[in-house]
């Protein structure tokens, strides 16, 4: 069975949330090679995520996606390509 990335990153978060006990806010992602809890544009753009979606995903633009932004930016991402 082949994942997407999106799919293997919302499996990421969800095992990250049952450890939240253990780390509470870490942000655990493929893409973090840093380990930062952040994504930049470079680790984004290496990661092969889709290179103009780094703007959107960045809401608060300080150039970083922390966990919230990218669960709400891959939330609505999903739901604008769904079935495309």
């Amino acid at each position: 069975m082949r994942l997407t990335r999106t799919v293997m990153a919302a499996l990421i978060l969800a095992a990250s949330a049952g450890a939240a006990g253990a780390a509470p806010g870490r942000f655990i992602h493929p893409a973090d090679t840093s380990k930062d809890d952040r994504i930049d544009k470079a680790e984004w753009v290496a990661y092969k995520l889709p290179a103009a979606e780094f703007a959107k995903a960045d809401k608060d633009k300080n150039g970083l996606i922390d966990g919230p932004e990218f669960v709400a930016w891959d939330t609505a991402y999903k739901a604008a390509h769904k079935g495309h």
